[in-house]
């Protein structure tokens, strides 16, 4: 209970120095200016809101993927979802270069092409489905390195800065972000046994009544379409799906019906930290937040891997 506790209280604690932090410092408690005010709760806390979402949805992603796959080390972005978001993303730049809503749909639909080229390859296996998806990571790669070399001059920018991930353009309603938060939270609930069976190996969890078959595919439908509404909404940040969930299994133990809901906060408050930082590191300018996930993430990465082997 304590445990809970101080995680709910360090994701207040995060909105509040987030509202607080950025080019100008406002105390939220006592702003009476009507420019504070809006710059408050029309400007900071959407994109509060919208970064706690983001990174919830890749957490969990995260948790799933791991069990999906049985590799400790996966993230959302193993299978390539990622990749084909963001050639899907620069496509839309390519036909309209200032619309943020068009390259915010290209990378909806990327994304879901990506899920279906994986889905192909899903009966073959967790391991040669890991695989299939590190192929198609690379291509998409090229493609998207295609893509770039075509782009026109005035849509590089805005590619750029959505590949390394990047909260200010988003376009997705908050609401919808939240409402998704709290559907997937409740999906990952209601799977919670299940996933805890399936960690006992393939044989346990079909021996204990779980059609692993059944539970794979939906595993891999609900973590792309999760990762899929993350992408689109907030450009590729890495590492908060394989940071988050390993974290809150040291806190909260291996049980899903404690992982997922710690995952779904957790992923939330690192991102709401991250966001924060990057708009206060070299403010006026911003940093893309992507790049200190991957600061944080990359030596975790190393560690875990150094730790299994």
């Amino acid at each position: 209970m304590l445990r809970w506790l101080a995680l709910f209280i360090a994701v207040a604690a995060c909105l509040l120095l987030g509202m607080a932090t950025g080019e100008q410092w406002i105390n939220p408690f006592s702003a009476s200016d009507t420019l504070e005010q809006t710059i408050l709760w029309e400007l900071r806390f959407p994109r509060l809101l919208t970064a706690f979402a983001v990174g919830g949805l890749l957490a969990l992603a995260g948790a799933w993927f791991q069990v999906l796959l049985g590799n400790p080390l996966a993230e959302p972005y193993v299978l390539g979802v990622a990749g084909s978001a963001s050639a899907g993303a620069v496509t839309g730049l390519m036909f309209i270069p200032e619309s943020a809503w068009v390259m915010s749909a290209g990378a909806f639909i990327g994304a879901w092409i990506g899920i279906v080229a994986v889905m192909f390859f899903s009966h073959l296996g967790p391991n040669r489905m890991l695989l299939a998806g590190v192929v198609l990571a690379a291509f998409w790669s090229a493609v998207l390195a295609l893509l770039l070399a075509l782009l026109p001059e005035q849509g590089l920018f805005r590619a750029f800065s959505w590949m390394m991930g990047d909260l200010s353009h988003s376009d997705l309603p908050v609401p919808l972000l939240l409402l998704a938060w709290i559907i997937a939270l409740g999906c990952g609930l209601l799977l919670s046994k299940s996933l805890d069976r399936l960690l006992l190996g393939e044989r346990h969890a079909e021996a204990l009544g779980v059609d692993v078959k059944r539970l794979r595919q939906r595993l891999l439908l609900l973590a792309s379409a999760v990762t899929a509404l993350a992408v689109t909404a907030a450009g590729t940040i890495g590492f908060v799906g394989l940071v988050i969930p390993h974290l809150m299994r040291l806190l909260f133990g291996s049980l899903h019906r404690a992982v997922l809901p710690a995952s779904a906060i957790g992923g939330g408050l690192l991102l709401v930290l991250a966001d924060s930082a990057a708009r206060t590191v070299i403010a006026p300018a911003e940093l893309p937040v992507g790049i200190l996930t991957a600061i944080i993430g990359v030596p975790v990465f190393l560690f875990l891997l150094l730790r299994r082997n």
